[in-house]
């Protein structure tokens, strides 16, 4: 049985997901036994054209994209079948190399990588996006976790299916940013996961990994190349990497912006403890 590599994107960002996202997933990752999928939230007619190796499914834009493609991609699951399903982030992350040891390991389980460094953003998401009770629920859960970052979520074609669901149910507020991120997290520590390390899902900012770029490529200080790369970041500004994407002329880092950034987000996780 086949896996399934499911994004979503429209058209703001289909350039990225075309030239970075599928541009390096096609070049490192063996795609013989894998669906790629796009929920499509708007994506130009001609940005399909050049998606000509993704199955394109429409998806119905009523609120933020990062909410209502978790009920979309439960309508796709619905009606497509698969052993694992991978959900990324479309338009900010690059692939530098194959996926096996992550679709192969583990299959019972669901597979996610944790942030070294984060701000807890529960008190800014948490109101007006969640009931009462389950706020109750969900901060029973939460106290005290490292936060599974929802860029990179693989799991068992039965388990993600059933989250996609209740992540959206959860959620009832869908016009905003980053309540996902909570709704996904209290269900994976609810539930069980399988800690994997966060190359698979590396965002620089928030790593404790050093890491240098060369010929637009990144890799560990130990010559590793990483396996997934998350330029990560709501607004520009808490995006490190300038010019983000596959290729040799990509990826300058902002490095006095990186180190603000990276501190204030180290003592923010400190002061947190």
């Amino acid at each position: 049985m086949k896996n399934a590599i499911i994004t979503c994107c429209d058209a703001k960002y289909g350039d990225a997901l075309i030239n970075n996202w599928l541009k390096s997933l096609e070049a490192n990752v063996d795609k013989s036994n894998l669906d790629m999928i796009v929920v499509d939230y708007g994506l130009t007619k001609e940005q399909i054209s050049k998606l000509k190796d993704m199955i394109i499914y429409k998806g119905t834009r009523d609120g933020h994209v990062n909410l209502v493609r978790f009920r979309d991609i439960a309508k796709f699951l619905d009606k497509n079948r698969y052993d694992q399903v991978m959900m990324t982030d479309g338009g900010d992350i690059i692939f530098q190399t194959g996926l096996k040891e992550l679709f192969d390991n583990n299959k019972n389980e669901f597979r996610a990588a944790c942030e070294d460094f984060y701000i807890d953003f529960r008190n800014v998401f948490m109101r007006g996006s969640f009931t009462k009770e389950n706020i109750k629920k969900i901060n029973k859960v939460l106290d005290g976790k490292k936060m599974v970052n929802a860029g990179v979520i693989i799991g068992p074609y039965h388990k993600f299916k059933k989250m996609c669901k209740e992540a959206y149910r959860l959620l009832i507020n869908k016009q905003i940013f980053g309540p996902d991120q909570i709704a996904v997290n209290y269900i994976l520590y609810r539930d069980g996961f399988k800690l994997i390390e966060n190359k698979f899902n590396f965002i620089p900012l928030t790593s404790r990994k050093r890491f240098s770029i060369k010929n637009g490529i990144f890799y560990f200080k130990d010559g590793e190349k990483i396996p997934i790369v998350h330029n990560a970041g709501n607004k520009k500004f808490f995006r490190p990497i300038k010019n983000f994407g596959y290729g040799k002329t990509h990826n300058q880092i902002k490095l006095l912006h990186f180190l603000i950034l990276r501190n204030f987000y180290r003592i923010s996780s400190f002061l947190r403890k």
